[in-house]
This record gives structure tokens, C-alpha cells and sequence, in this order.
């Protein structure tokens, strides 16, 4: 089963839901506020052998557990 991300409209909370695939667009609410959540595209680590055997990071993230693009926009 897929991890989905969300994000809430009304607190901006970011979490994660287990869901199959058949319930994949059923609507979800905050767990925090009860808000309105948005799904949000997520990203994922990509590392890739060099000709010399170095291990280099295919992502945009410079932290490999952090699916921001930048540290600036990490809540």
C-alpha cells in the first residue's frame, strides 16, 4: 500500500496516511485541526553509483529524509 502526504489548508500540519490504492482519492481531514488537507506530490531519495564508485544524491533536497527543496521552506 502507498504512504500519501498531505497537508493541512487551515494549520499547514504535514503528515502521512497508509492508504490502497482504491481509497487513494478519498477525502481526508487534519488530524490535528480537522481541517481541510490538500494530497501533496511527494518526493523521494535517489542515489546513483559515479564512475569512481562515489555514491552522489540524484535529489534537489540536501537532507535525504526531507522532502522540501530547500531548508527555507522546512517547518
Amino acid at each position: 500500500m502507498p504512504i500519501y502526504e498531505f497537508c493541512c489548508g487551515d494549520c499547514h500540519y504535514k503528515f502521512e496516511l497508509l492508504r490502497s490504492l482504491e481509497h487513494s482519492s478519498d477525502a481526508a481531514t487534519c488530524p490535528r485541526c480537522g481541517g481541510e488537507v490538500k494530497r501533496l506530490l511527494s518526493t523521494f531519495a535517489s542515489f546513483s553509483k559515479g564512475e569512481g564508485g562515489e555514491t552522489k544524491s540524484l535529489g534537489n533536497s540536501s537532507c535525504a529524509t526531507c522532502s522540501a527543496t530547500s531548508c527555507a521552506t522546512c517547518r
